[in-house]
């Protein structure tokens, strides 16, 4: 079962990297706006309505705890507490914007302009700025593993910048400026998106239902869709409105007179192809490899960083072998096998970085029922059981790091008052259960 979610990581993100490939045929009909418009507006209705259909089906065809849609809403409303206690209807819409909408604007202008190849860097570039955040935020340390991935990183990313500056038009002081605001809308949306946490209640209802986590995740994505494409409305307006030619500014035009031909546009292969092929199902593999992971190596979280280099791999094999991008073959070799590399030496990190642990907790007298609810809510805790005899509960952790691992139990665990003792435990293997 494990190993049919990796997979499922694995297949959404070769399905991200054929984004360049259609894309380019329709950059000289078409606006990238109406692109960006098409694909997040008609994709948000999609999964909006595919979470709403999970929940009737739960609620009339299984024996599962029932899903109010009410309860699915109502967590729009609520304060993220892992991002500054903001109303999660302003972090989609922060997320949306900024992460999704302005990130693509700015990736398509750089594809239309440069070379996939080039533009491809832009995720490698934000996959060294994220490892070096993690490592200055004390969340992951950088070894000589890691230290090792980041240099191939930057390795692989010099092979193409010499190769496309000797292209005559692919490389410009503004192409390479897009990248770089692509680059970093791209490493915000990669820093905030895991930026959510489930409040008590969800716990609660998580724990009748598994099933939750599904459709509450599909909300998420189709409120940050909406709400980003909402803010583009008036940005791209505003741009327009400014007396300065710019490659925005035209692209905003054609924005307008495709409006006109809206529902042929939405009606072509390639757009089409777009919401299903690279957003919509993509979305869901990711979502259900989410929802239904169990870890016994890895977490979902440390997978996912593994996994995500695969885009750029992917970009640049698709762009060079579908015939939209030109690449020394012998040097292609090199950069994808670099790249390959990398997800060797960063399996390699995770692997070696994690902490399984055991937690035996003594509760106090008259502590609340609800301290297991209060220790479950804490990022790092995987499960928690009632024990009778010494101890009271049993706690498992898995963490990125001891770092991680020790402000987990000495910040978190230990300073609950309704804690009396704490008893570690620590795992050298995990053992691998099959299904």
């Amino acid at each position: 079962m494990q190993n049919k979610n990796i997979f499922y990581i694995i297949f959404g993100n070769i399905l991200w990297s054929l984004i360049p490939v259609i894309v380019f045929g329709l950059f000289n009909e078409i606006s990238i706006i109406t692109i960006i418009f098409l694909r997040f507006f008609v994709s948000g209705i999609i999964l909006m309505i595919i979470a709403v259909l999970i929940t009737y089906i739960n609620n009339k065809y299984s024996s599962n705890q029932p899903l109010r849609l009410k309860d699915l809403f109502k967590f729009t409303y609520s304060k993220n507490e892992s991002f500054f206690k903001l109303r999660y209807i302003y972090y989609f819409a922060i997320i949306g914007f900024f992460g999704i909408i302005l990130q693509l604007i700015f990736f398509f202008l750089a594809l239309k302009i440069s070379s996939v190849s080039l533009t491809m860097i832009g995720f490698q570039i934000a996959i060294i700025i994220v490892a070096i955040y993690e490592h200055g935020a004390q969340s992951e340390k950088l070894d000589k593993f890691k230290g090792l991935y980041i240099i191939i990183l930057v390795f692989s990313i010099g092979i193409i910048i010499l190769v496309k500056s000797q292209e005559s038009g692919r490389f410009s002081l503004i192409g390479f400026l897009y990248i770089i605001i692509f680059t970093l809308c791209l490493t915000f949306f990669q820093i905030t998106i895991d930026k959510d946490s489930y409040s008590k209640d969800e716990i609660k209802l998580i724990n009748k239902n598994e099933l939750y986590k599904v459709p509450r995740l599909l909300i998420k994505i189709s409120f940050t869709f909406f709400m980003g494409i909402m803010l583009m409305i008036p940005f791209v307006f505003i741009i327009y409105l400014i007396p300065v030619q710019t490659d925005l500014t035209t692209e905003i035009g054609q924005f307008y007179r495709d409006l006109s031909n809206i529902f042929q546009i939405l009606l072509r292969w390639e757009i089409l192809f777009l919401i299903l092929g690279s957003t919509i199902f993509p979305y869901l593999l990711i979502f259900i490899a989410y929802a239904k992971w169990s870890p016994y190596n890895l977490t979902y979280r440390q997978w996912n960083c593994i996994l995500t280099i695969i885009e750029p791999i992917g970009g640049i094999f698709f762009g060079v072998l579908l015939g939209v991008d030109s690449f020394p073959i012998e040097l292609l070799v090199i950069v994808l096998f670099l790249l390959i590399i990398t997800i060797l030496l960063r399996y390699i990190h995770e692997s070696t970085n994690k902490v399984n642990a055991y937690l035996l907790l003594s509760k106090k007298k008259g502590a609340l029922k609800g301290l297991s609810l209060k220790i479950l809510k804490f990022s790092g805790v995987f499960s928690i059981q009632s024990l009778v005899g010494t101890h009271d509960i049993l706690v498992y952790i898995r963490t990125n790091s001891f770092r991680e691992f020790r402000y987990l139990v000495d910040d978190k665990i230990r300073k609950l008052k309704e804690i009396e003792n704490i008893k570690i435990l620590f795992i050298n293997k995990i053992i691998k259960i099959t299904s």
